[in-house]
């Protein structure tokens, strides 16, 4: 098992990464962050997410409230909600759990991360582009298409659904 520091230096470094990766950006000067929708909150909840599923339940918990009380205190309590949530509902990336997903008439996986990572979170979409949140071209890469060739090699992560409404 990783300690807490092997998780928050897998962290930093994924950030720094994603960091360097939105300020390349020719839009970057337009980037707004907002609850559930900033990528450093993503890499954050999900390096949180594998420490909890690591063994290490208090920690991982507290990395994802810590960013949440630090950048988004009046979401705090829905941070929570979203944490049991998803350890709820989360499922491991099956070829059964990819079969069931194309015939529900999804297309693609969604990252949370910029992939590849062995802690992303997916969740279906069933219409994709070339990328997501990002204009054609750039190099942040989310979306996994379910054809043969994520049969072949299933990606590291886990799937969950996400809710319809805009709070978790």
């Amino acid at each position: 098992m990783k300690t807490e520091a092997d998780y928050l230096h897998i962290l930093r470094n994924r950030i720094m990464a994603l960091r360097a990766k939105l300020e390349a950006c020719p839009h970057a000067g337009e980037i707004t962050f907002s609850y559930g929708k900033d990528f450093y909150q993503e890499e954050v909840r999900s390096i949180g997410l594998r420490m909890i599923r690591d063994g290490l339940y208090q920690e991982g918990e507290n990395l994802i409230l810590d960013f949440t009380r630090q950048h988004y205190p009046p979401q705090l309590e829905n941070e929570a909600r979203w944490i049991g949530k998803m350890m709820r509902y989360l499922h491991s990336i099956t070829d059964a759990l990819i079969d069931n997903l194309k015939a529900e008439g999804y297309t693609a996986l969604q990252s949370n991360t910029d992939l590849p990572n062995e802690n992303a979170l997916f969740f279906p979409v069933q219409h994709h582009g070339p990328r997501s949140y990002f204009l054609k071209g750039k190099e942040i890469k989310s979306q996994i298409p379910l054809d043969l060739k994520i049969e072949r090699k299933k990606p590291e992560g886990l799937l969950y659904f996400r809710s319809s409404s805009q709070t978790y």
